[in-house]
């Protein structure tokens, strides 16, 4: 990026950085920086995909390209360095001293005054401003010849400003030594982030009682390493909870709350559903993406459960069990199930084929065994469903078997293997060839003087030696034609040249 106004003239009613900044306001004489009427903040707002606007932004983010690479670069190289939250752009930093160099520059002298009160001009030659970022002096040519980077660190970029008021305050405090400044500030710096750290971990409350320095000290304070690390807390709390307003507004409510609701409505509703037995597709107006994704889940688990096998005849009529027939297997010996497996449905569906036929060591009450005894089938009506159950499933598999043969029967037929090819199992192979038919004549059908090397592609055609095709189709990057060709044989249009080596 180059200064684009560096043979633009300098008016009068421009502003000082307007040919400095290169702006790209061309319908007024200021720069995007002095055109700004917003008041000064500490921070401004920024839209970041996924997150929403936060208080993470600069104000020269929203000026144009060029100007917000020179206050970029300008705030890289100040002296001592400040933070985007300290500046009041274009005021702080002040760019005084470095607008007055770049203009020497600009217009290639600089006028010295001599002690007899004269004035002379000193040229000033270095590298061409369209060739310079904005924000950056140009280099001298003593510079260019050494290869030094135009950056930040430049000696020649960088401006000491002045002092903002809270640091000459700082300064003219009492005086006292070295060793016992740093241990005071180290003892300072500890004590504030232990407290601080404590108080935003505590939530809400921790937020309304946290004490906010840079407000109190104004916007022109310079921040250490643990206000910066306690600034950046402080908006990871506000983000996941809320301004310190929202927290003690009396219709707050708490993010992990509101979750947790939206959790249990969705379930409610879904049980609600289930019990009425109602399966249409509830309305998704005003619905996320989220929540529609949950709930064609859950009418999926629904439908599922609802394509299970079918139970046995003797237990549909029993409102208590849903056994699936897969857990039902046939007892090698008659003998009367367990009273207290068939009672309970979960141990017949967690049990195996044991439980039918292994007698109960424990004795369950009278009155259940009574009931049960009186609802359980006989075993001659057990024995006639199981068959059925069993024939059913073996004419399946049969079944299954023959569509599985027929199918590989009908694909071998449709595709059959093809043989495996040899030099001796060819029976298309023509017979072996004399050696006059074998013997081709390979001169140049241009020259008729070197042998033909090159071909052409599409058509494959080896008519030309390498130094009649350089001449009849010239190529670039070795194979491509750099004009349209075609073969001097077929006359067909020539897309790629390769040269052919013979053994």
């Amino acid at each position: 990026m180059g200064t684009l106004t560096a043979d633009c003239p300098c008016l009068d009613s421009h502003c000082p950085h307007k040919l400095a900044t290169s702006c790209r306001l061309t319908s007024t004489p200021n720069c995007c920086a002095c055109a700004d009427e917003r008041p000064h903040s500490q921070t401004y707002s920024v839209y970041i995909d996924g997150v929403g606007f936060v208080q993470r932004g600069t104000r020269w983010q929203s000026y144009c390209w060029f100007c917000k690479e020179f206050w970029n670069n300008r705030l890289a190289a100040t002296y001592p360095p400040l933070e985007p939250s300290q500046t009041q752009i274009p005021q702080i930093p002040g760019q005084t001293e470095f607008l007055e160099r770049w203009f020497e520059f600009y217009q290639g002298y600089r006028i010295v005054k001599r002690p007899d009160g004269t004035e002379q001009r000193i040229a000033v030659i270095g590298e061409p401003l369209k060739e310079v970022s904005p924000g950056f002096l140009p280099r001298t040519l003593d510079q260019l010849r050494a290869g030094r980077l135009n950056d930040a660190t430049r000696a020649e970029n960088r401006f000491r400003r002045e002092l903002l008021e809270s640091e000459e305050e700082r300064a003219e405090g009492a005086q006292q030594g070295l060793e016992d400044a740093l241990d005071s500030l180290l003892e300072e710096a500890s004590d504030n982030e232990t407290e601080e750290l404590r108080q935003v971990t505590e939530g809400g409350e921790g937020i309304s009682e946290m004490p906010f320095r840079r407000e109190s000290t104004g916007l022109s304070r310079p921040l250490s390493r643990t206000e910066i690390h306690l600034q950046r807390a402080r908006e990871r709390v506000v983000r996941v909870f809320g301004s310190r307003e929202e927290v003690q507004s009396d219709d707050y409510q708490s993010p992990i709350s509101s979750m947790f609701s939206r959790a249990w409505g969705r379930y409610r509703q879904a049980e609600e559903r289930r019990a009425s037995g109602d399966t249409s597709v509830p309305t998704l107006e005003g619905i996320s993406a989220q929540e529609r994704r949950e709930i064609e889940e859950q009418l999926v688990r629904s439908v599922l459960r609802e394509s299970q096998p079918p139970l046995l005849p003797w237990l549909e009529n029993e409102a208590t069990v849903d056994v699936p027939v897969r857990s039902i297997t046939p007892t090698p010996r008659p003998s009367i199930p367990n009273p207290s497996s068939i009672a309970a449905p979960t141990s017949i569906a967690t049990s195996g084929p044991a439980d039918l036929s292994a007698p109960s060591t424990s004795a369950p009450p009278t009155e259940a065994l009574t009931t049960t005894s009186s609802n359980m089938p006989s075993t001659s009506d057990l024995r006639p469903a199981l068959a059925a159950i069993t024939a059913e499933l073996s004419r399946l598999r049969q079944a299954s078997e023959a569509v599985a043969s027929a199918r590989h029967a009908l694909h071998s037929r449709r595709n059959p293997s093809p043989p495996a090819q040899s030099l001796d199992s060819q029976p298309n192979r023509p017979p072996p060839l004399s050696d006059e038919e074998m013997t081709k004549n390979l001169a140049c059908q241009i020259c008729y003087s070197q042998l033909a090397d090159t071909a052409v592609l599409p058509c494959g055609h080896m008519i030309m030696c390498q130094w009649c095709a350089d001449v009849v189709i010239p190529v670039r990057h070795s194979h491509l034609p750099v004009r349209p060709s075609k073969c001097p044989m077929c006359r067909k249009q020539v897309k790629q040249r390769f040269k052919i080596h013979m053994g």
